[in-house]
């Protein structure tokens, strides 16, 4: 793994993982004002792919591409975090008018926004697994391939994968029952 400018490793990745989402929302969004017609199925096409994959599939792009670029694990960690984090908030951001502080916690847990959360979580450990191991074989070094940090993360991840995803329709059930009984 080779050092290079904070910058670089660190600020490089994070734009790159931002920046894709943003342009594709935007040209996405952009699309939806275009009269119907050829460029904007298009537009609409290959964007909205692009914006669903960089909002949950990028913890397996940016990454990988900070740690061969050599930012530390918690730097990785931010940038396979941060474009879930920005959607997140920009979600709980326009339902605040509408909820109390109590129910926005509440609907941080329906499956959508603490699945995200999760498969986050895998994703990045995965990554953080293969890099490693890559690492490992090309430098002939003795990288830990699966340190307590990154199994810790893919156990949390797997557990809330499937109450959240999995077993989503019972664990809104049980949020919203919970929230009824305790605050309504």
């Amino acid at each position: 793994m080779k050092q290079s400018l904070l910058s670089f490793r660190f600020l490089f990745p994070l734009l790159f993982v931002i920046g894709i989402n943003l342009v594709a929302g935007f040209i996405y969004d952009s699309a939806a004002e275009l009269s119907p017609g050829f460029l904007r199925e298009i537009l609409i096409a290959v964007f909205a792919p692009l914006l669903f994959i960089s909002l949950w599939f990028f913890a397996f792009v940016g990454p990988p591409l900070a740690y061969y670029l050599g930012a530390g694990f918690g730097q990785r960690l931010i940038i396979a975090f941060a474009n879930p984090l920005i959607w997140i908030i920009c979600v709980e951001s326009k339902l605040a008018c509408q909820y109390n502080a109590i129910e926005m916690i509440y609907f941080f847990f329906l499956p959508w926004t603490f699945g995200i959360v999760c498969v986050t979580l895998v994703e990045f450990s995965l990554s953080e697994i293969v890099c490693r191991f890559i690492d490992r074989k090309r430098r002939n070094s003795e990288v830990k391939i699966l340190p307590a940090n990154v199994l810790t993360l893919l156990v949390l991840g797997s557990t809330g994968m499937y109450f959240g995803l999995i077993r989503g329709q019972e664990w809104v059930y049980l949020v919203v029952h919970h929230f009824k009984d305790n605050f309504l």
